[in-house]
């Protein structure tokens, strides 16, 4: 099973000659601010910030939108959420497409597990107009734009802060990776499922470095 999932990430990632989910994206440079004690360094920082289109809908078409967040720390932690219904409940474990960016609500989806055991989420919410498009290049007339952030368990929320995203950034885009880049001692979880999530990116990076280098020939 492993190798198998690992190739597929990799096909489609050559196919696409992108990542093999979220393939249209535009990386915007900002800074964030954590409030409250929990998996996230309280205090700012700078980060870099990918939306994104999750099939890669043609323009206009509403997508499962992503956003993905690297908290530039001396050790980088890496957020990805995409769209869900809500942040209550079982709507944080499901993942819808949306029409526009505007009040959307993202979620994590899976959770970081301390080592006590402790079960917390990522929850990102858009601004509630402005923001009348699906696309990852919203932003652009429209910044500086700031995006809310969450962090939640079953006992409510645990953390609170802001993403402000400032500028079109003109850096390479990074491989987020939220396995890789967890906020320590935290781990992504269910395990398994990190696991193969995990595997996946390794597949992806693969078919992303097979096409640059048919280009360099």
């Amino acid at each position: 099973m492993p190798a198998p999932f690992r190739r597929a990430f990799e096909l489609l990632a050559v196919l696409r000659s992108a990542p093999a989910f979220h393939p249209d994206g535009v990386l915007y440079e900002g800074r964030a601010e954590v409030r409250g004690l929990g998996p996230l360094a309280p205090g700012e920082v700078d980060c870099l910030v990918r939306l994104s289109k999750g099939v890669g809908t043609p323009r206009g078409v509403g997508d499962l939108l992503g956003i993905a967040v690297r908290l530039l720390h001396h050790l980088p932690v890496d957020v990805l959420c995409t769209t869900a219904p809500g942040i209550k409940g079982w709507r944080r474990y499901l993942l819808v497409p949306r029409q526009t960016w505007s009040g959307a609500t993202l979620t994590s989806l899976m959770w970081w597990r301390s080592p006590a055991g402790e079960r917390l989420q990522v929850i990102v919410q858009a601004p509630d107009a402005g923001l009348d498009s699906p696309e990852p290049d919203v932003l652009l007339d429209r910044l500086p734009v700031t995006f809310t952030i969450r962090v939640v368990g079953p006992a409510g929320e645990v953390q609170s802060g802001t993403i402000r995203v400032d500028r079109r950034s003109s850096l390479s885009r990074p491989d987020f990776d939220p396995v890789l880049h967890s906020p320590l001692p935290w781990r992504l979880a269910p395990r398994g499922v990190a696991a193969l999530r995990a595997r996946a990116y390794v597949g992806s990076r693969a078919g992303q470095a097979q096409t640059t280098s048919d280009r360099a020939v």
